[in-house]
């Protein structure tokens, strides 16, 4: 299983102290499992998942890469409960920063927008997540099987709260109505198509932006100048997603 010589402690990499897990997971002596997990979210958002690898992990937690086989299953494995995770944990703060919004149709939408923007940018290498969930990996089919309903019941959330936002700007009023992720899609584009396909345009205008700036702008290769137009940016594709959103 990779494990230390019986009777020894793991050499754990000392910038792994208990500061480094309650800032990055909120507690200071994880567990084993959980360790593998945070610390390899936490190395894929520095690097990408080009350059992540396992036995980067795994030496530094003090083991050998057949510890990470025997805890989820490959490399893949790993990735895909690390995307579960990293998703999640995602459309629960844009959702939590678009119910803080003053409670007005288009100021919802905006806070929603622009949140997928400043959280998505936030997640730097793993922005490909929000693209392409599993074909992210070098074998889809473990990722899917790994994490597959849980990604897909995440993205199915997050697009059905966006497309009752959209919903709501074209009403002209705020809905609090409860929705369940088994009525998505088919019932949202019964409902209203025209919301339907804004939704899916905002959700991946914002997406592709999101890989976007990490991988053209915040590697440090682009000049200040280049770096001061980000916001512009981000104002000017909101005000053009919510501009166009036709009224019933």
């Amino acid at each position: 299983m990779g494990r230390p010589a019986k009777g020894t402690r793991p050499i754990v990499d000392p910038s792994l102290t208990a500061t480094f897990w309650r800032e990055l997971m909120g507690e200071s002596e994880p567990l084993q499992r959980d360790q593998f997990l945070w610390l390899t979210i936490h190395l894929v958002q520095k690097m990408g998942l080009a350059q992540f690898t396992v036995s980067r992990v795994a030496k530094m937690l003090g083991y050998s890469v057949a510890m990470v086989n025997h805890l989820f299953g490959s490399r893949d494995g790993l990735i895909a409960e690390c995307a579960q995770v990293v998703h999640r944990k995602y459309a629960q703060e844009v959702v939590d920063d678009t119910e803080s919004a003053v409670r007005t149709p288009r100021a919802r939408l905006e806070a929603h927008i622009r949140s997928r923007y400043e959280r998505g940018r936030l997640l730097r290498g793993w922005s490909q997540v929000l693209n392409y969930p599993f074909y992210s990996f070098e074998s889809p089919e473990i990722a899917y099987a790994r994490a597959g309903s849980s990604v897909n019941d995440s993205y199915g959330r997050n697009l059905l709260y966006l497309t009752q936002l959209v919903l709501d700007v074209r009403a002209g009023h705020v809905s609090d109505i409860p929705l369940s992720p088994d009525e998505f899609p088919r019932n949202a584009i019964a409902i209203d198509k025209v919301a339907f396909l804004h939704a899916v345009t905002i959700a991946t205008t914002t997406a592709g932006a999101v890989m976007w700036i990490p991988g053209r702008i915040d590697n440090g290769a682009d000049t200040p100048e280049m770096l001061n137009l980000v916001p512009t940016m981000i104002e000017s594709q909101l005000r053009l997603l919510v501009d166009t959103i036709p009224a019933r």
